[in-house]
């Protein structure tokens, strides 16, 4: 999806349950408006769902629901934005996996969808259509989500996880199903964050210094410390320059630096980092076996692309706004998820809209 400065949403790629919002499930590799939804200030993707926020506070959901992450109250699959139930004065959202959270401007958190390894925070594993509030968590700045955890910043910079441990993603020495979360706890040590990126089964926290750190799963190479060994705790990134941005997709990880180079590394299977090259699936797809040699992952940060405002990532493909407004992308597209009319793997970013000043992301 992209979000224009108008407050229209332009979807694209896989339709099968109604995940592009325009009123039916057929697959598209050129971009189309979602009618009717205007006014949205963001928006984010889980697994085959949507979310988007308005100006006013209110929630929007479509595509698949069978675990209620659409907060309609339902479980029946939405092929057009509805209306996310009792949710107002919304500042940020966040989709991931099954389920979804919104934060209000009064500093609580609201979440609804599946909650199997307590994603919820909720104190429990039940799931819930409708949003219900975290309960003894408050002053809340920024929120996301994995596929199965979740983790929230506070306004005092201290970090906050909740949800699977399976990777060691909860940042706090432990491993495995048994230490699941289903309230927010707060990770030790780590504070002076501005903003956390959740992927699958790792996270990535910038700190108001630029550094970042890393912790979880690191079987692709994700955390960007040169290794892959899982981290428990939170362990910075070697980098020069400072970042102002991260993103995490999937396996992947990404980070925005100041000067507005973007670096990419962690699993590349589908050619999702940008750097020239990919698995051999998809090298043999794209024509390029043995002239290209397959790298299906690296485990320190790479430069991809230069003069990039902002990133946007999802699970193996990504976008990026440069300063002169054209739209990169790169990564899988067997669905035309990159939007450029047509089913074409990208293993570099490539320009895909230009012309394009109206658009955020």
């Amino acid at each position: 999806m992209l979000l224009t400065s108008e407050g229209k949403v332009i979807s694209f790629g896989d339709n099968g349950m109604g995940q592009l919002g325009v009123g039916n499930s057929t697959t598209s590799p050129v971009p189309q408006v979602i009618n009717g939804l205007t006014d949205v200030v963001a928006v984010s993707s889980g697994v085959n769902f949507s979310l988007a926020l308005k100006s006013d506070g209110t929630v929007w959901a479509w595509g698949t629901n069978s675990m209620g992450q659409l907060g309609d109250g339902t479980k029946t699959k939405r092929l057009s934005p509805v209306k996310v139930s009792g949710l107002t004065n919304v500042i940020a959202i966040t989709s991931s996996g099954s389920h979804s959270m919104a934060l209000k401007s009064d500093g609580t958190v609201w979440s609804f969808g599946g909650n199997g390894s307590g994603e919820l925070g909720l104190g429990n594993n039940t799931s819930y259509t409708t949003p219900q509030q975290i309960p003894n968590f408050s002053n809340v700045a920024s929120i996301t989500s994995g596929n199965y955890h979740s983790v929230a910043v506070k306004n005092d910079g201290t970090v906050w996880v909740w949800g699977s441990n399976i990777f060691g993603q909860l940042g706090d020495g432990k491993v495995g199903v048994n230490f699941n979360a289903s309230s927010p706890k707060q990770v030790a040590g780590l504070t002076n964050v501005v903003n956390v990126n959740a992927g699958i089964g790792h996270n990535l926290a910038l700190k108001s210094d630029g550094t970042v750190w890393a912790w979880g799963d690191n079987s692709q190479g994700q955390l960007g410390d040169g290794t892959k060994t899982r981290r428990m705790v939170p362990t910075k990134i070697p980098s020069h320059q400072s970042f102002v941005a991260v993103g995490a997709g999937g396996y992947s990880s990404f980070g925005l630096k100041e000067n507005g180079t973007l670096w990419a590394w962690g699993n590349n299977n589908a050619g999702q980092l940008g750097i020239g090259t990919a698995g051999a699936e998809t090298l043999e797809r794209l024509g390029l076996t043995g002239t290209v040699a397959p790298i299906i992952q690296i485990s320190s940060p790479r430069q991809i692309a230069s003069d990039v405002r902002t990133i946007s990532i999802v699970s193996q493909h990504a976008f990026a706004i440069k300063t002169d407004n054209t739209v990169i992308a790169w990564g899988k597209n067997e669905f035309g998820q990159l939007g450029d009319g047509t089913y074409t793997f990208r293993i570099t970013p490539s320009v895909v809209f230009s012309n394009t000043s109206d658009w955020d992301y």
